[in-house]
């Protein structure tokens, strides 16, 4: 095995057991980042196939494996913007429209069928062709739809995801998408973007040139070699970053305000207690933060967005996200959710469900789902909602 192909592929595999280390630790401590580790495992594993496969000679071995990683390609761009989405608005999760990025991906398995159907001897017949020239694979592993097209396409398309998430991040704060600013070079969120940046430019160099010289018939092995190094670094650099950085990327939003010293209450009941000394405008802030959720109950619309809530508190969304973490040492969606449960614990306790339901309880409390609503609560209470309803109902203390 050449010493290059070796590097290569031990960068993809560490990278792949990185993002799978990533993702685990990122559910168990319940952040976003397990969608960042969901892209970069896409991306390192399609790689690592392909060098395993294709140039060292294992898909002789497997001829029914091939392109059975292809699709992981459409999703890379998807789970990126997921990250940087609900990085940015404090969101938790995935809701059921952003299952629509992922068709893509279905679509591309559908084209792919006819070619997964082939005999065991027409695939192998295929893979020693392969393994000789790989750049032979894009002609001839097609699918119904051309591999050139689909290839195309998939570039347009994570193009489209990167560029819409460095708008997102302008939108957030401008300074985050210039490489010479020291604030950019400080957040963590701007260094991944970049990385996804080099990676795209990477790819997308690297296929133009394969279909120049496969088209044209013109020989570029050194610009391809050195796209294939571009975004194999990418890669390599994106997963050390990754790894000598967790502390930043899980906890985002823990920035401090030196200036302010509160620590109110957030019972939905109680009044605002204020500590120290604060500048007037930040005061204001905080205190019309508080009347937006205990007197206004904005947090009961179930299309409260964390713009919408920072552009009725008079303050653009960063400093919302900074001002809530300090005032109440929580985010936006959990601070939201928080005064929901408080809410719908008081109808519990007036009697809501004596002539109503759970669905009907979580809707008029702002969440738009019953899963939302039963997660929520537990993670709040400790208890699912028709547990505190029965111990409620028995006498027992549910504080």
């Amino acid at each position: 095995m050449e010493a290059s192909l070796l590097l290569f592929i031990n960068i993809l595999f560490l990278a792949t057991v990185n993002a799978i280390v990533l993702i685990a630790i990122s559910y168990r401590m319940g952040t976003k980042t397990y969608l960042l580790g969901w892209s970069l495992l896409c991306y390192s594993l399609f790689f690592l196939v392909y060098f395993l496969w294709f140039h060292a000679g294992w898909i002789l071995r497997f001829p029914h494996f091939i392109r059975t990683v292809n699709p992981l390609m459409f999703l890379t761009a998807p789970f990126f913007y997921f990250y940087i989405r609900n990085s940015l608005f404090d969101r938790t999760g995935l809701n059921i429209k952003d299952t629509l990025h992922f068709l893509p991906a279905v679509l591309h398995v559908l084209d792919l069928l006819p070619f997964y159907l082939l005999s065991y001897e027409r695939k192998l017949e295929l893979a020693k062709m392969f393994v000789d020239d790989p750049k032979t694979l894009n002609l001839y592993a097609n699918g119904i739809i051309p591999t050139y097209v689909v290839d195309s396409f998939r570039i347009v398309l994570m193009s489209a995801y990167l560029g819409y998430s460095l708008w997102l991040m302008y939108r957030y704060n401008p300074n985050w998408i210039n490489p010479f600013q020291k604030e950019a070079l400080k957040n963590p969120l701007s260094v991944v973007a970049f990385l996804f940046v080099l990676i795209t430019f990477g790819y997308f160099s690297y296929h133009t040139f394969w279909m120049i010289e496969t088209l044209a018939g013109f020989q570029m092995p050194a610009l391809l070699s050195f796209f294939t190094w571009v975004t194999l670094a990418a890669i390599a650099l994106l997963s050390i970053y990754l790894h000598l950085n967790p502390e930043k990327l899980y906890d985002l939003q823990q920035e401090k305000i030196s200036e302010i010293e509160v620590n109110p209450t957030t019972h939905s009941g109680s009044g605002m207690e204020d500590r120290g000394q604060v500048q007037f405008e930040q005061l204001g802030t905080i205190k019309r933060i508080a009347d937006l959720l205990t007197q206004k109950q904005v947090f009961l619309r179930q299309d409260l967005k964390v713009g919408e809530f920072a552009e009725m508190a008079g303050v653009n969304s960063r400093d919302l996200s900074i001002l809530l973490q300090k005032v109440y040492q929580k985010g936006f969606r959990e601070l939201v959710n928080h005064y929901r449960i408080e809410y719908a614990i008081d109808k519990l306790k007036e009697g809501y469900l004596d002539n109503r339901t759970l669905d009907a309880l979580s809707r008029d409390s702002g969440f738009n789902s019953r899963v939302t609503f039963f997660n929520a609560f537990k993670k709040e209470m400790g208890v699912s909602p028709s547990e505190y309803w029965s111990h409620f109902q028995s006498g027992e203390n549910n504080s």
